[in-house]
């Protein structure tokens, strides 16, 4: 029951939800839980979306059905290849469940050096580890956006993007408020220390997608 009026405080009340989690000491059982649970379920709804998307348009371009999708009733044909499609995407579902754990790491990293280091902050990378895996719940946005997704695929993913939107943003000011409890910074040092990450793979993708362009410069 604790772990259900966690979760319930971090949505409503984060900042004190942070504050008890850290005053009565936590381990990383419910934050990797609730991040593997979560991505594998957000994982498993866009493949699904994705099948559910790609018969739409099947159905679109050989004129059986209208634009807009039937949203009471539907179904997935898992026989042939939509089954093998749907096996698929299970199978990238956990390993994208599996991956999930790395951002987390690195992000809370990341964030522990700039707070740490760069503002001298007075927590440990553990107690932000723990914060961060309990601020993955922004992503439950996304959840809504993915369900939305698979019920009406035309609609959905213009309900997606907005969800994705959201859950960026809400992961912003949950990971902001964890910083600033776990470090005692102000807002503005906190936020930095959340957006620093986001920059670094950012200029990182930047970087990358410019090597093509300098090798055909050059060869």
């Amino acid at each position: 029951m604790k772990f259900v009026d966690r979760v319930k405080n971090v949505i409503f009340s984060p900042r004190a939800a942070f504050q008890n989690i850290l005053a009565e000491g936590f381990s990383m059982t419910e934050p990797v839980g609730i991040i593997l649970g979560i991505s594998f379920i957000n994982a498993l709804l866009f493949g699904i979306g994705l099948i559910r998307g790609s018969n739409v348009v099947a159905d679109f371009l050989s004129e059986r059905v209208h634009i807009y999708p039937d949203v009471v009733h539907w179904e997935i044909d898992i026989s042939g290849f939509t089954g093998f499609i749907l096996a698929i995407a299970v199978g990238v579902a956990v390993v994208y469940t599996i991956y999930s754990l790395v951002p987390w790491i690195i992000t809370a990293g990341i964030g522990h050096i700039t707070a740490k280091h760069v503002f001298k902050g007075l927590g440990d990378f553990e107690s932000l580890l723990c914060t961060f895996g309990y601020s993955h719940i922004a992503a439950l946005s996304y959840t809504f956006g993915l369900v939305v997704f698979v019920l009406a695929p035309v609609t959905g993913f213009f309900v997606l993007i907005a969800m994705g939107i959201a859950h960026f943003l809400w992961s912003i000011v949950l990971r902001t408020l964890a910083v600033s409890e776990v470090y005692g910074l102000d807002t503005g040092r906190s936020f930095l220390c959340v957006i620093v990450p986001h920059l670094l793979l950012l200029v990182f993708g930047l970087l990358m997608s410019g090597i093509p362009f300098f090798f055909f410069k050059w060869y």
